[in-house]
C-alpha cells in the first residue's frame, strides 16, 4: 500500500500522514500499529514504513528503510491548450503521469474555449496516477499563460497543428523538447507561424484528427520512448 507524503525526505525517521492519507490508511484501508506501508514523496523519495501511531486524521509511522530514485535527467514536457471538458484534462493527466510525464504547462491560445483550470484537482489527480503507477516523481503542473509568453520563454520545441505544411512525424523526434498541442479549434495560422519563427519544428502526431487529450497523450507516447 502506497500513500503520499510530500513533507517526508531521507534526513526524517518519522513522518506524520496528512489527514487525508491518515483517514485512507487508518478507516479505509484498516491499517493500524505495526502495520507496514510505504510512502512516496513526489520528489523521487520511498519510504517503508511501520505505523506507531494510527490516529486516522495523523497517522504517524517510523521510517525503516529509504531510497532516492534518480530525476529523469530531461523533461517530458507537454504544452497544451486546456479542453473544453474539465474531464478530459483529467483523464490526459492521469494517463500522461503513469506514462512518466514530467510537466504540464496550461496554454491559453487565439481559439481556446476554456482558459482556466482547478489545479487542485488536477494534482489530486496527478498524485493519484503516482502512487497508482509506482512512480516517484510528481508532474510538475504550470499555470495557464499565454501563447506567446510561454513560446517566448520556450523557444525550441514542436508543435502539432493541422495545417498543410512540411512536418516530421512524431516518431522521429530525437531531442526531449515541448510539445504544443492546439485547442480543438487548433492554432491560429498566426500562432503556428510564431513558433516556427521562434525555432519550432512542425510534427505530424496522426494521420487522423486528434482531440487536444487524445494529441497530447499521443505525445508523451512518443516522448516517453526517448
Amino acid at each position: 500500500m502506497i500513500f503520499y507524503a510530500p513533507t517526508c525526505s531521507l534526513n526524517d525517521q518519522e513522518c506524520t500522514l496528512s489527514e487525508i492519507e491518515s483517514k485512507h490508511c487508518i478507516k479505509v484501508l484498516r491499517q493500524q500499529i505495526g502495520s507496514i506501508i510505504e510512502l512516496v514523496n513526489g520528489n523521487g523519495g520511498r519510504f517503508t514504513c511501520k505505523i506507531i501511531d494510527d490516529h486516522f486524521k495523523k497517522c504517524k509511522v517510523q521510517i525503516i528503510k529509504k531510497d532516492q530514485f534518480p530525476k529523469r535527467e530531461k523533461q517530458l514536457h507537454i504544452a497544451m491548450a486546456i479542453p473544453k471538458s474539465s474531464e478530459r484534462l483529467e483523464w490526459f493527466l492521469e494517463k500522461a503521469t503513469e506514462l512518466g510525464l514530467t510537466k504540464l504547462s496550461l496554454l491559453n491560445c487565439a481559439n481556446s474555449e476554456r482558459r482556466t483550470a482547478n489545479e487542485k484537482r488536477l494534482e489530486k489527480i496527478a498524485v493519484s496516477a503516482l502512487k497508482q503507477s509506482k512512480r516517484y516523481y510528481l508532474p510538475q503542473i504550470i499555470s495557464p499563460v499565454s501563447y506567446i509568453e510561454f513560446i517566448q520563454n520556450h523557444p525550441k520545441g514542436y508543435i502539432a497543428h493541422c495545417y498543410d505544411s512540411e512536418k516530421m512525424h512524431a516518431k522521429n523526434i530525437s531531442v526531449l523538447e515541448p510539445i504544443l498541442i492546439g485547442p480543438e479549434g487548433d492554432f491560429s495560422e498566426l500562432e503556428v507561424a510564431e513558433a516556427i519563427k521562434k525555432g519550432y519544428i512542425s510534427i505530424d502526431l496522426s494521420k487522423n484528427r486528434l482531440r487536444t487529450e487524445t494529441a497530447a497523450l499521443t505525445g508523451v507516447f512518443y516522448l516517453s520512448d526517448l
